[in-house]
């Protein structure tokens, strides 16, 4: 399974990036919403986790252009 986690708040994102690699899942991180957006695009995600409030774009309007952009992947804020 491979996840992308969006979140910009470092300490908590490299103690997530740990928990999640720990039980053998793939993990990529993107501390902003453009990265995440950009990434979001790829549709390589099982799953994606994100902040509701990053810089660049929120959580809420990158899960909408994803849907615009007939992205499916599950996402949890």
């Amino acid at each position: 399974m491979r996840i992308l986690l969006a979140e910009d708040e470092q300490r908590l994102s490299d103690a997530l990036v740990y928990i999640i690699k720990k039980n053998k899942y793939a993990v990529d991180v993107a501390y902003n919403g453009i990265t995440a957006f950009d990434l979001a695009l790829s549709g390589i995600y099982d799953v994606i986790i994100l902040d509701r409030m990053m810089p660049g774009m929120e959580g809420v309007n990158i899960l909408r252009q994803m849907r615009k952009n007939n992205i499916k992947t599950p996402v949890s804020f």
